[in-house]
């Protein structure tokens, strides 16, 4: 696959059924080239709407023609890539196994949907996350968590209303990895603040030939705080020369060559138009949020004891706050919340403790997670003991525990538990406290 300001290329017809499947892009297919049998015959017309009977047929008669397609990108074409993308994005937000990443967006109330999309309606900023997209999806999640963590930590402060601010926080997050694409290496923690800070500035200048601000290169470049506690037990030793991460800027070469048309669509979000504050504090708060980004990642990606990452992950962030590696602007607030998601955590495994009584595993349902006031029976054994005749419990519509591991429970009704009673000795998690209008 090629990707370059003016096309998206495929070299065989699945690959086109497959990117019409994905971005539904069945009614906005054109090919910049004509399609032509081995004998000279035009099959597909160049700049012509692309039927669904057309592909069929080439499909069927593979082999007889050049399977070059060059897929023209419209503006109706680009639109619905940046809205199958800010899907993907999202989605990471269910699919990642970082739990306080869900916690974080389950707790505000901002349109982070309508940030994320608007965010990446520059062509080149879209099409470079496309080309990752398509080519390697491990890296594709790996860059969205962090830019959903940049974009959650400048979300939760009241007193951060600065206008663009979350936009930028976001695309710094997701691009400030962006180089490191064709390797192996973000796989794994950095062996030393000065691998960190090289590979830092290599991916700030690389941004900067994607036309991100310069305040945002700035930030990324920046962000690496040096001699921070962060908790990981990592290999000291400094990388073997043959095994020295050199990011490949090449990866991208197709799409830095200038299609002469604007490079953005209007939005109209809330953080659209320019920003409200100088340039030297968005540089600031933007540095401080990729920083404490980048702390959290690497704390709940690489240590070694996943489950008890987040209560250790809390009093560290607080330490290194105190100890003035972060904005307690943006920290303060964050820590708060770890303490809720923290609480939350010691009472999901009370729940665990109290269903696993259960007499007929794993049958026992402690419901709503997570503060459930009720247990029932969720494979609905009549016969057992601890059911509670006549007090059937409904439950309206399907539940998923958003944030925690564990199955789905459908929407049915089911008989009652006696295991209900341990609940009584389970801590309460606090109220959220009201929002101020």
């Amino acid at each position: 696959m090629k990707v370059n300001p003016k096309s998206v290329e495929y070299n065989s017809i699945e690959e086109v059924l497959n990117f019409v499947r994905i971005y539904d892009a069945g009614n906005m297919l054109r090919f910049l080239n004509a399609i032509e049998d081995n004998s000279g015959n035009i099959l597909v017309k160049e700049e012509v709407q692309v039927k669904e009977s057309a592909l069929t047929r080439l499909k069927e008669i593979k082999g007889q023609y050049n399977p070059e397609f060059k897929i023209k990108l419209t503006k109706e074409l680009t639109g619905q890539i940046q809205d199958k993308l800010a899907e993907k994005i999202v989605q990471q937000l269910k699919q990642t196994d970082k739990k306080f990443l869900k916690f974080m967006y389950e707790e505000n109330k901002f349109n982070y949907k309508g940030i994320i999309r608007n965010g990446i309606n520059n062509k080149k900023h879209l099409l470079a996350l496309f080309k990752v997209y398509e080519s390697n999806p491990p890296f594709f999640k790996h860059i969205c968590e962090l830019g959903l963590l940049a974009l959650g930590i400048v979300l939760i402060p009241d007193a951060l209303k600065y206008k663009m601010l979350r936009r930028y926080s976001f695309l710094g997050g997701i691009f400030m990895d962006i180089a490191r694409v064709s390797g192996d290496h973000w796989n794994r923690p950095f062996p030393d603040d000065t691998e960190k800070t090289r590979i830092a500035k290599q991916c700030a200048n690389f941004m900067q030939k994607l036309d991100l601000p310069e305040f945002v290169c700035s930030a990324a470049s920046n962000h690496v705080p040096l001699g921070l506690q962060d908790n990981v037990e990592v290999v000291t030793a400094g990388p073997k020369k043959s095994d020295r991460e050199n990011p490949d800027e090449t990866f991208f070469s197709e799409l830095m060559v200038d299609d002469g048309e604007s490079d953005s669509t209007p939005d109209d979000d809330e953080d659209a138009g320019l920003p409200d504050k100088s340039e030297d504090v968005l540089r600031e708060l933007l540095t401080d949020s990729l920083k404490i980004a980048r702390y959290i990642h690497t704390v709940s990606s690489f240590t070694h004891d996943k489950e008890y990452v987040m209560e250790e992950l809390v009093y560290f962030l607080a330490y290194n706050t105190s100890r003035g590696y972060f904005n307690e602007v943006l920290a303060n607030p964050l820590v708060n919340l770890f303490k809720q998601f923290e609480e939350n955590v010691k009472r999901m495994r009370k729940l665990a403790e109290v269903e696993m009584q259960c007499l007929h595993p794993p049958a026992a349902w402690a419901y709503p997670k997570p503060k459930a006031s009720q247990v029932l029976c969720k494979n609905k054994v009549w016969d057992c003991p601890n059911i509670v005749q006549g007090w059937d419990i409904h439950v309206i519509s399907s539940q998923e525990a958003f944030g925690w591991v564990g199955s789905s429970l459908n929407a049915d009704h089911y008989p009652k538990c006696k295991l209900e009673e341990e609940l009584d000795s389970l801590p309460e998690i606090e109220p959220k406290k009201a929002e101020k209008k």
